[in-house]
């Protein structure tokens, strides 16, 4: 019975506990009251850099040779292994089956 009582107990308290701690990372503490930049606001990028925007994204989307065949190598190999591992599980069960 106690057992029974206990798990859901600890279980809130995890709940409560996560809750409080994420609160205090994610816009739930309070900010600083002193400041350690400037109060001017500065923009994130320099005006002529915005010329420089459509080169940049056509770069970002360039598809380099080596990080290809690493994509298809390290997504081939283990679905090819799965699917071995998957049928000879598969034809040795039936055989035990048929041992039956």
């Amino acid at each position: 019975m106690a057992r029974r009582v206990l798990l859901p107990v600890c279980l809130a308290l995890a709940v409560l506990y996560a809750c409080s701690v994420v609160s205090a990372f994610v816009c739930g503490g309070r900010g600083s009251t002193r400041s350690l930049r400037p109060s001017t606001a500065r923009a994130a990028l320099p005006v002529d850099v915005a010329l420089a925007d459509a080169s940049s994204v056509t770069t970002a989307l360039e598809v380099q040779t080596p990080g290809w065949w690493a994509n298809i190598i390290l997504l081939v190999v283990p679905i090819w292994f799965l699917i071995t591992l998957y049928l000879q599980s598969e034809r040795n069960k039936a055989e035990w089956e048929l041992e039956k």
